[in-house]
């Protein structure tokens, strides 16, 4: 994102405008992933996975 902001201030002369770029930091509403593939990302991301507790 920050590239493309450069490059369109470097190359096109346009002006910087902060409102362009803060359209992909929305996230869409109803997105969804399973229990499994949400294991599967937290462990990706260096998280231990353990039972809970009951």
């Amino acid at each position: 994102m920050l590239l493309t902001a450069i490059y369109h201030i470097l190359k096109k002369k346009e002006p910087y405008n902060a409102d362009l770029y803060k359209k992909s930091d929305v996230l869409p509403v109803n997105r969804e992933i399973t229990v499994e593939q949400a294991i599967l990302l937290a462990k990706a991301q260096g998280y231990r996975i353990m039972a809970a507790a009951t």
